[in-house]
């Protein structure tokens, strides 16, 4: 069974998106192709910033033993921050958490590398052991990371063998003292994900979840899920979701939020002929004021009696309408506003007096060919979005195009979890002794809706595996993904993460979050490529996990990043503003990030963003929290320097529904 191993990269720029993490996958190449691939799985991989307490935390995620299982990760290697300026903080976060130091290691990198180039001598390479997981710290370049590790590749394997064999290394070793190569069949070499159980019959998971065939008293006492850091873990939702292909549909079916695929080309002027723009008559603007004879009436839709052999002469004009026709000769239309009836027959209009006030140049009045709209040119440019305004739709049915390519949308299921869940959705009595009512799938179908996005209400489904495996196979036939609430945290009867990993073979991108509230969340695809968030049951956390990375995802999705060139991605995915905090100063977290529910406005008289709590009572179960908000206030961790947010500051506020104006 191959080693499961972890590679964080550290630094500032890649955490924030503004450069490219190559070392890391680099890394995983020379470790995932060594052997044949049979030595090495990668099974986490992180990029932080150069932030000594969050590397430290992370190394200690992926190397905590669990109760029922090994460490997540047998070997960690860390690329970056092994520099000799003031932000290189890796060795320093790393090398006290070692229980064994391997100075001999980290000296086999150095002079390694040495020999391939002096700028060695400046990196602060490191390696030791923490519990059972051999760590190793890196240069941060590809070319520097790759050149460490490779030195050191051959006896990675016996270091790790060794690092977790309790009962000494003979077993380890042959008679003559060489490194026995094959080890597998050893009871204490297991992988992180195995269990220490004589009965061979047992089943063994293939992913870090409890044994769903497991008693109660096997389960494991603290998640084996490392804490993944917010912008990570959104980075990892978008990069494992690609929008969907464009389809072809009429304008009936064409629905807010989706985004155009395709320029949509004009095929015929708007308008396709001289329309008066007002009401009044057809003139001969050369004529000036006067006494006219009125020769007929145009209206639109409405042929003109002004024929190609008999055009309009002086002295005459001809009552037009708004929209109508201009007859031929006519270069001018004077208001209705601006004539005085002379003479009528039979009800018709026969001799008319143009005023003073109705005075016209040639063209006034007239929309020439083509004004609003020219034959060939873009009525709607891809990328742009369907909006509830209705300007998008009424530029496409001008276009005289029947079909447009769009991108499609993904349709979502939504379903809750847990035997006291309770459906508001149909007609209920009185709750029964622990019971409580459903409002996460109502909140998230109605979310859903506000992006345009179709849905399947999968209802509630009991904590029973085999209901859960069975419902979520079945959506997932016709839905591109999966939203749950509820079952993913370290109850005994949580069990989304081992139905996905055990009996739909899917895999858990992340299990758990660096954030507050929604430290549960959970990211797992399937080999179809089709996803699903696991989110929390707390109302509050389900929802602004949602917004946190299901929303971006499903924008992703439906196109929005598509032709946006430049652009930074969280702008259209997950748009934020820096505003001005009001209210009661905030402690903040020592060990999360925070997100309030709160209200965001635009103050015009001070022309700045503000955004206060909408409630002062921020708890993950009280859904009231959320109402009125219309924003996320994003509140870092806590320190010494920085234990509070005062009013008067400035925050970063994630736009999830319309502002206010004030």
């Amino acid at each position: 069974m191959a080693t499961p191993v972890g590679i964080l990269t550290v630094s500032d720029k890649c955490s924030r998106g503004q450069a490219l993490d190559t070392s890391g996958p680099a890394l995983r190449q020379l470790l995932e192709t060594a052997s044949g691939g049979q030595q090495w799985a990668v099974v986490s991989s992180l990029v932080v910033p150069d932030d000594r307490e969050l590397i430290s935390q992370t190394i200690r995620d992926w190397c905590t033993l669990s109760a029922t299982s090994g460490p997540l990760c047998r070997l960690i290697v860390v690329t970056g921050g092994t520099g000799i300026s003031p932000s290189d903080v890796t060795v320093e976060a790393i090398e006290p958490l070692f229980t064994k130091k391997l100075p001999s290691l980290a000296t086999a990198m150095v002079v390694g590398s040495l020999k391939i180039t002096p700028m060695a001598a400046l990196s602060q390479v490191a390696a030791g052991v923490i519990s059972e997981t051999i760590v190793v710290a890196v240069p941060g370049s590809k070319k520097g990371s790759v050149e460490n590790l490779q030195q050191i590749l051959s006896v990675l394997p016996h270091a790790v063998d060794t690092a977790r064999a309790h009962l000494g290394t003979r077993h380890l070793h042959s008679s003559s003292g060489v490194p026995i190569a094959n080890t597998e069949a050893q009871p204490l070499a297991m992988c992180g994900c195995s269990r220490p159980d004589d009965d061979a019959t047992t089943h063994v998971s293939e992913g870090l979840s409890n044994d769903l065939d497991a008693s109660v008293d096997r389960r494991a006492r603290k998640s084996p899920y490392p804490m993944t850091p917010v912008d990570e873990a959104l980075r990892l939702v978008l990069s494992h979701v690609a929008e969907l292909p464009a389809v072809e549909l009429p304008l009936c079916d064409i629905r807010e939020g989706q985004i155009i695929a395709a320029d949509v080309i004009a095929l015929e002027d708007v308008p396709g002929y001289p329309a008066a723009v007002m009401d009044g008559y057809a003139v001969i603007a050369a004529d000036g004021p006067g006494t006219f004879t009125v020769r007929g009436a145009t209206t639109a839709g409405r042929a003109t009696i002004v024929s190609e052999d008999k055009p309009l002469q002086s002295g005459e004009v001809v009552r037009v309408a708004t929209g109508a026709p201009i007859p031929l000769g006519a270069n001018a239309v004077v208001m209705v506003e601006d004539t005085q009836l002379l003479e009528s027959h039979e009800g018709e209009e026969s001799v008319v007096r143009i005023l003073e006030s109705g005075r016209v140049v040639p063209g006034q009045h007239i929309r020439a060919v083509g004004h609003d709209l020219r034959k060939g040119s873009v009525v709607v440019s891809a990328g742009s979005a369907i909006t509830a305004v209705g300007g998008e739709v009424g530029a496409l049915a001008v276009s005289g195009q029947s079909k447009f390519l769009v991108y499609a949308m993904p349709r979502i299921a939504v379903l809750s979890t847990g035997d006291e869940v309770i459906d508001t959705l149909k007609p209920s009595s009185a709750l029964e002794y622990g019971a409580i009512r459903d409002c996460n799938r109502p909140a998230l179908l109605a979310a859903l809706a506000s992006l345009g996005c179709p849905t399947l209400d999968l209802g509630i489904v009991k904590d029973d595996p085999d209901s859960l495996a069975t419902t979520i196979s079945q959506a997932l036939t016709t839905c591109q993904g999966i939203i749950s609430t509820g079952g993913v945290s370290m109850g005994e009867r949580d069990w989304l993460k081992p139905v996905v990993e055990q009996r739909l073979n899917g895999k858990i991108i992340f299990g758990r979050v660096a954030m507050k509230p929604s430290k549960p969340t959970t990211f797992a695809t399937m080999s179809t490529g089709k996803f699903i968030f696991a989110l929390p049951g707390n109302p509050v956390s389900a929802l602004v996990a949602f917004h946190m990375f299901a929303a971006p995802a499903i924008r992703k999705l439906a196109g929005h990043l598509v032709h946006r060139v430049g652009e930074m991605a969280m702008s259209v995915l997950r748009p934020s503003v820096v505003s001005v905090f009001e209210g009661q100063d905030i402690h903040l977290d020592r060990v999360r990030p925070e997100y309030l529910r709160a209200a965001l406005a635009w103050e015009s008289k001070g022309r700045q963003w503000s955004v206060r709590v909408t409630d002062q009572h921020q708890q993950s179960s009280r859904v009231a929290s959320m109402l009125h908000a219309n924003a996320l206030i994003s509140l870092p961790r806590g320190t010494n320097e920085k234990p509070t947010v005062r009013s008067g500051e400035s925050v970063t506020a994630i736009i999830i529904a319309s502002p206010h104006f004030r």
